[in-house]
């Protein structure tokens, strides 16, 4: 998939891709509230733009690849987790749920909005189709598209090159894997940065009560956080990315990146899966059952750990591979 190509364009726009995760990408625009009509606008033209160019893609091998968007607005809240080290950007809040459940309603090349994105923007300017009454609407196109140029004229961004910034710059090496700082600082040119290589994977998904308050699961991420990556450093794992899915919370562990290549990595993943599920479940959910409703650790799609309703852990063994992965 031109995953570059569709990048550029949000940036071009003026978003920041806050994570790609799998097969999503979620991207944000900071607006100041009075703006928040004009951008809502903005990223819809964004969006429909990116969906007649890669809506429906042909790959070499026959297979079509299909792009659904969803939009939200609103307030969200900014999370750092992490200690001195290594550190992680969450971001939380309904309108994320929402910009998710969007997302899944969407089908194949179709753009939907929230409903509370779509009571926030200019309704006059849009061709839509109401989906669920207080839930979404699905864009079909422009009332008024002859505005847009000179609406937005001001508003799309260019690069900007930053002066050097030694506190910026140790912030930032925080929220890059070591593997790659250890490239950038022996000067390896950018296009050897990335690679693909055959690693092993373990995710850890927490899922959360809905009525569970948001600074407390955040306290919660963070010791879950810090657990995580003591535990698979020691089998040569690594910490990649962390990322909210409505009131819940994915943990993607990375074995076998350059520089932490180990025998049997395999077995250290699963190793760490048992510890990571011993931890989750006795320390953080049987002293929070108000707040966890459930724990899944999973190792390369091959290894379930859940929690029965007895609250007794039982394991369900099954085959580990490894599968190739992009850094």
């Amino acid at each position: 998939f031109p995953s570059l190509s569709l990048i550029s364009d949000v940036l071009c726009f003026g978003g920041d891709i806050l994570n790609i995760t799998g097969n999503v990408l979620l991207a944000l625009w900071t607006v100041k509230q009075n703006q928040l009509s004009d951008i809502i606008t903005l990223v819809a033209k964004c969006s429909l733009e990116i969906q007649e160019k890669f809506g429906i893609y042909h790959t070499k091998e026959g297979q079509d690849l299909q792009l659904k968007i969803g939009l939200s607005a609103g307030q969200i809240s900014q999370v750092i987790v992490g200690d001195e080290q290594r550190q992680y950007l969450l971001v939380v809040g309904q309108d994320v749920d929402d910009v998710q459940l969007a997302q899944r309603l969407a089908q194949a090349n179709e753009i939907v909005l929230s409903w509370n994105c779509w009571k926030l923007c200019e309704q006059y300017m849009f061709e839509v189709e109401i989906m669920r009454e207080d839930e979404a609407v699905k864009v079909g196109g422009w009332s008024h598209p002859l505005h847009f140029v000179f609406l937005f004229s001001d508003t799309l961004r260019t690069a900007l090159d930053l002066d050097p910034d030694s506190a910026l710059e140790q912030t930032l090496r925080k929220h890059i894997m070591k593997n790659l700082l250890k490239k950038i600082d022996e000067g390896q040119p950018t296009e050897y940065v990335s690679e693909f290589r055959t690693v092993t994977m373990v995710l850890v998904s927490l899922e959360f009560h809905k009525s569970a308050w948001v600074l407390h699961l955040c306290h919660l991420i963070q010791e879950a956080a810090l657990y995580i990556s003591t535990v698979i450093e020691k089998g040569g794992g690594q910490l990649s990315r962390i990322f909210m899915f409505e009131k819940g919370c994915m943990f993607l562990c990375v074995f076998g990146l350059p520089g932490d290549k180990k025998p049997d990595e395999c077995a250290h993943a699963l190793e760490s899966s048992f510890s990571i599920f011993s931890f989750c479940w006795e320390k953080l959910a049987e002293t929070n059952p108000t707040e966890f409703s459930g724990i899944l650790t999973e190792l390369i799609s091959h290894l379930h750990i859940h929690p029965p309703p007895t609250f007794y852990k039982s394991l369900v063994p099954v085959k580990v591979k490894k599968i190739p992965f992009f850094h």
